[in-house]
């Protein structure tokens, strides 16, 4: 029964979510929706309990979030893919194709699978940049060009993915803006 009372959580938040994209408001399409979100939430709250664990509360690894800074994360993330798809464009616009792929292997110990998930979906979001692998604390990520590749390796991204899950009082790299 944990499983189904944790998942409603997680079917509220789908169920917003799902209200702000369709902005339908009539009773068919609340009940589609929220029929959708439970549904969802309850599927994904079984998925939570299989190995490895997603966060160390089990059956409320949301608990784990920041969401003060998820607010600050989201728009952040949407700066840098903007800022990224214009330098792939650049790259792949230029006459040379100044391309130099490289693949890195980045360390990242964070706390737990949902924070290494969500770091190895910002990286692959950001134009340039894709994670081909997750091997327990270490991502092997492919780089489309040297600038790109720096991105990785100074580790902003995941300074931030561990501020999300951190304490209240993590560190900031330089010239990294709340």
């Amino acid at each position: 029964m944990r499983p189904f009372t944790s998942s409603l959580s997680v079917s509220a938040a789908l169920f917003a979510f799902w209200i702000l994209l369709s902005g339908k408001l009539d009773a068919a399409h609340l009940g589609a929706g929220a029929a959708t979100a439970l549904v969802l939430g309850v599927a994904a709250a079984r998925l939570w309990t299989l190995p490895p664990p997603i966060a160390a509360a089990v059956y409320r690894p949301l608990n784990e979030v920041r969401w003060a800074r998820v607010a600050l994360y989201g728009p952040w993330l949407v700066r840098e893919i903007a800022v990224s798809g214009f330098q792939v464009a650049y790259v792949v616009l230029h006459p040379r194709m100044p391309i130099a792929p490289r693949l890195l292997r980045v360390p990242s110990p964070l706390p737990h699978t949902l924070a290494r998930l969500t770091l190895a979906n910002s990286i692959t979001l950001t134009p340039g940049t894709v994670t081909l692998d997750v091997e327990g604390d270490e991502f092997l990520v492919h780089a489309l060009t040297p600038a790109s590749a720096r991105g990785i390796e100074l580790g902003v991204i995941h300074r931030r993915v561990a501020g999300l899950f951190g304490p209240a009082d993590a560190p900031r790299a330089e010239g990294d803006r709340p």
